[in-house]
């Protein structure tokens, strides 16, 4: 039997954490051990282990919620089952952000990796545990999994089939370190951490059929697709404090709101979020507009899955490559929120990776004040491209002939202006690109009327040289709504 677990996202109160187990039809009970104490019993004693999703009655996981333990400092947790024990850490998130020149709040931010390229001893999980300071709160931010890739799978189309070979990918991910291979899992017990869904989770450019993607051509074969990648993305990453669509999460005078952007999409170029996902949208501003009205300072950090300031696909691309947010009509219901918000004075951090470029775009009122603030990180490990990359390899080497190579051509570079977007008569401008395999900690702290925020972007390239040139501090980012 294989043993994991690690600390999803809960309520403000809660300390949740998942628990799976390969290879057994029946797991045997569990035990926890928090904070170096004793055994502690879950709040509710009837969690019950449930099939993974992934088409084999051997593999299951659980759900189990405890209350915090009585300290502000990272704590370890060992859980048991059977003749197995996995170890794990957790800290739990402030209720304020401290103030600039303590210690600050740490956010991880991550998204798209290719697990197949992650193959050396200094993979992404093992470089991010070096890190310093290290995560207080880690943000996946989509394409955790690549469901369809490699490209030329042959993916079978009956549903059981479909989901064992599909959940092979998602246990290898998760349940790495027991599998002694790169992965998620030495990056996921430092927790806790939060997931949320891209279109990799289900198949590029999800839900709109997709040429190189046989599994994808008739209704039918995408809605058993569908399923099974629902099923698989809900039993390994959703924390059931995101069973309506979203997370919220409050550090004064930060309020945090997370939402999936892409679960329910229509194929429409409807929608893009379900109604809890708005009223959620709806609160988060009110509330915002309230704590700014009381003359207390109030920041936004807002994060729906894929980049905010990108332009509109044209018919073809956003059919057969992307769709971006500006192509569904309730993207304008996101916009109008953040307009009424940095009119009234609030500024606004957004967060996204998806693109496999990094990039800081600042968003200036006419006073100079940031007010805007889209921070990107993408990817963590980047996926092969087909032809894309043998051309790339072709133009560095004839590069090499002007002395004139890129330090990483297989990579897209950030593009360098900012799309024509119409928000609260901003002026947007970059403040820093990156190119390459990439995460970001983002270091918060309080200081009068806001937020202080600097950015690490960490090169997470095999090559030292490369990691060492490449890493960059973007600092300080002053961000308030009160002068």
């Amino acid at each position: 039997m294989q043993l994991f677990a690690y600390n999803q996202v809960g309520q403000t109160d809660e300390l949740v954490i998942w628990v799976g187990v390969l290879g057994i039809s029946d797991p045997p009970p569990v035990s926890f051990s928090i904070a170096g104490g004793d055994a502690v019993i879950p709040k509710d004693t009837g969690a019950s282990f449930e099939p993974l999703g992934d088409g084999s009655a051997l593999n299951h996981r659980a759900i189990f919620v405890f209350d915090w333990p009585d300290t502000p400092e990272r704590f370890p947790i060992e859980v048991t089952c059977g003749d197995a024990k996995v170890h794990l850490t957790s800290k739990r998130p402030p209720r304020l952000l401290p103030v600039l020149g303590e210690t600050s709040f740490n956010l991880l931010l991550l998204s798209c990796y290719y697990q197949p390229n992650d193959k050396t001893a200094r993979n992404v999980a093992w470089l991010i545990r070096q890190l310093k300071p290290a995560a207080d709160f880690t943000f996946l931010a989509g394409d955790q999994v690549y469901l369809d890739l490699p490209l030329l799978q042959d993916l079978p189309k009956e549903k059981t089939k479909l989901a064992q070979i599909l959940g092979k990918k998602y246990l290898t991910n998760w349940f790495s370190a027991q599998l002694s291979q790169p992965g998620l899992a030495n990056l996921l017990t430092h927790g806790p951490a939060l997931c949320i869904p891209d279109d990799h989770e289900y198949w590029n450019n999800y839900p709109y059929y997709q040429i190189q993607l046989n599994n994808t051509h008739s209704t039918n074969d995408r809605e058993n697709w569908r399923g099974v990648a629902t099923l698989l993305y809900q039993r390994y990453q959703m924390a059931p404090a995101q069973n309506n669509g979203f997370f919220r999460m409050d550090i004064a005078p930060l309020y945090m709101l997370f939402v999936d952007g892409r679960s329910v999409r229509d194929d429409a170029d409807d929608h893009m979020f379900n109604a809890a996902s708005i009223n959620a949208l709806t609160q988060w501003t009110d509330e915002l507009l309230a704590r700014k009205a009381a003359n207390m300072s109030a920041v936004g950090l807002l994060s729906s899955g894929q980049a905010f300031l990108m332009e509109k696909a044209n018919a073809w691309r956003r059919r057969l490559v992307d769709a971006e947010m500006p192509n569904y009509k309730d993207f304008e219901t996101l916009k109008t929120a953040l307009t009424k918000l940095i009119n009234a004075g609030i500024p606004v951090i957004y967060l996204t990776g998806d693109v496999h470029w990094g990039r800081i775009v600042e968003g200036r009122n006419k006073r100079g004040e940031v007010m805007f603030c889209e921070i990107i990180a993408s990817p963590a490990r980047l996926i092969d491209s087909i032809g894309q990359d043998q051309l790339n390899f072709v133009n560095n080497k004839l590069r090499k002939i002007f002395d004139a190579t890129k330090p990483f051509p297989y990579h897209t570079d950030p593009p360098d202006e900012v799309p024509d977007m119409k928000l609260a008569n901003l002026d947007f401008s970059i403040k820093h690109k990156q190119s390459g395999d990439h995460v970001a900690m983002l270091r918060f702290n309080q200081i009068p009327g806001g937020v202080s925020l600097a950015v690490d972007y960490y090169c997470t390239d095999p090559d030292t040289q490369k990691r060492t040139m490449y890493s960059k501090t973007v600092a300080p980012i002053k961000i308030v709504s009160l002068n």
